[in-house]
């Protein structure tokens, strides 16, 4: 069975959604019951994966789940969920303000040529086993919940997650990670709607036609050396530290500023504040 941590009490939950800020991305699942008199799948069970291998599963029937709301309602937190479109009904019925969400299904048609897309096919198909979804439509507004509705429900957002690592991975050696994950966002409430993408030249893309010198090899193997260390403690796989494209920008543009560091190809805030200081100090004494 699956190591997770099952939460009721809200002063526990705070601790453990306090292990949660700052990832690079979450594995989102919900499990639902269905009220007769408002018609609607209302939210149980809220249960979160880190790639630090941390699973927590909130009850919102006995702890609440009041304290996940930063979390849930900040756009900066990445949080990939199979059909995530039905999960964010879900925490938009629970009265969350939902940002931040990732359709792996979204993804997986992007990615993969299956007949059927279901989070059991998928996971067949990327890691060898299916899922068992006996559990699926059990009750879960009955407490308490049996330990194996626990692991279930535990399990789907580690697959969510695990399903949105290896996808990111084959998109990235595609070279279409990016335009894909914009696609697969689910598009906050107050946004509008982005205008067509029109092929374009930049900045970011053209510095990465120019052949490296020597002197910029090393700075992308020393580089790459950070990567791989920090890939490992983090327990990441590499492409989500930073893109091979990204160390080619480093070496060839030597920011020496944090501010320097905007242009970069593949550098948003979080990362640069993540990894910033780390990178510069690299630089300077390459």
């Amino acid at each position: 069975m699956i190591s997770f941590e099952y939460l009721i009490d809200p002063i526990e939950v705070k601790e453990a959604l306090a292990l949660f800020r700052n990832q690079p991305v979450i594995g989102l699942d919900t499990e639902t019951f269905f009220d007769p008199g408002t018609r609607q799948n209302c939210l149980s069970l809220l249960q979160l994966a880190s790639p630090t291998g941390k699973v927590i599963v909130i009850d919102a029937l006995c702890a609440g789940i009041a304290e996940a709301r930063e979390l849930i309602e900040n756009p900066d937190e990445t949080m990939a969920a199979h059909n995530a479109r039905f999960d964010e009904n879900v925490l938009l019925g629970a009265g969350f303000d939902v940002a931040g969400l990732v359709d792996t299904l979204k993804l997986s048609r992007k990615t993969l040529k299956l007949k059927s897309h279901s989070l059991t096919s998928v996971c067949e198909h990327l890691f060898g086993y299916p899922l068992d979804k006996t559990y699926q439509r059990s009750d879960w507004l009955r407490r308490p919940l049996s330990r194996h509705q626990l692991s279930y429900a535990a399990l789907d957002a580690r697959i969510a997650l695990e399903v949105y690592q290896e996808l990111c991975l084959r998109l990235e050696n595609e070279g279409r990670l990016n335009v894909e994950l914009r696609r697969a966002r689910l598009r906050h409430r107050s946004e509008q709607p982005e205008p067509p993408e029109t092929p374009r030249k930049t900045k970011r893309s053209s510095i990465q036609l120019r052949p490296l010198t020597a002197d910029e090899r090393l700075i992308v193997e020393r580089l790459n050396a950070w990567r791989e260390m920090t890939a490992k403690n983090e327990r990441l796989p590499l492409y989500m530290i930073c893109h091979d494209k990204t160390l080619e920008h480093l070496a060839i543009a030597r920011p020496r500023t944090l501010e320097d560091l905007s242009p970069i190809y593949g550098l948003g805030e979080i990362k640069i504040s993540r990894y910033g200081f780390e990178i510069l100090q690299i630089l300077c004494v390459s």
